[in-house]
């Protein structure tokens, strides 16, 4: 029962050691995992562009697809964009980081109890959370955040036979957690 506390606190020491490895690299090219939640729960992939200008500050650019379910209608989201962030606890091998973004999002929903009926739309977001860094090897780092996020643009309504998208605009929250692995170049 002793060795779980000793390997954490091991752990936990390599990762603030600021000896114990090189800066982490200027350029990493990424591959991201996500979980967003709001109205309804979707999942999705994506990769995204690293960039550290100065040691304590990062900038991703990234791509995602997202996919998900509500009710009869499936929704697939596209999304560009980009965070920077800001370390504030920052070692060679570990960094804690609040993070600012934005985003453009192309939404595409398909009812599929309605054959051939779909929408679209474009939103624009903006978001903010905080994230982990840890570097896993000279190479390689493993990034965790959790981001809440603001969405506006036109909600999507099933009636009837028609599926299709509001006449106005709204502002829509989420949350998400993003998982990615990047290999520095």
């Amino acid at each position: 029962m002793r060795t779980l506390p000793t390997l954490l606190l091991s752990l936990g020491a390599l990762l603030l050691s600021s000896t114990a490895s090189a800066e982490a690299p200027t350029v990493s090219l990424g591959a991201r995992a996500l979980l967003r939640g709001g109205d309804y729960a979707m999942a999705g992939a994506g990769g995204q562009l690293r960039l550290r200008p100065f040691q304590r500050v990062g900038v991703d650019l990234y791509a995602d697809s997202l996919f998900g379910r509500w009710e009869t209608v499936r929704r697939t989201d596209v999304e560009l964009g980009g965070t920077l962030q800001y370390d504030l606890l920052h070692t060679d091998r570990f960094s804690l980081h609040p993070l600012l973004g934005a985003c453009a999002l192309l939404a595409f929903a398909d009812d599929q109890d309605r054959s051939g009926t779909t929408a679209n739309d474009i939103w624009f977001g903006v978001r903010a959370g905080v994230g982990v860094a840890v570097q896993l090897g000279d190479r390689i780092t493993l990034q965790a955040q959790v981001q809440a996020l603001l969405y506006l643009g036109h909600d999507f309504n099933s009636q009837r036979w028609i599926l299709g998208a509001d006449d106005s605009l709204s502002v829509t929250p989420m949350a998400q957690g993003v998982l990615a692995i990047n290999y520095g170049l």
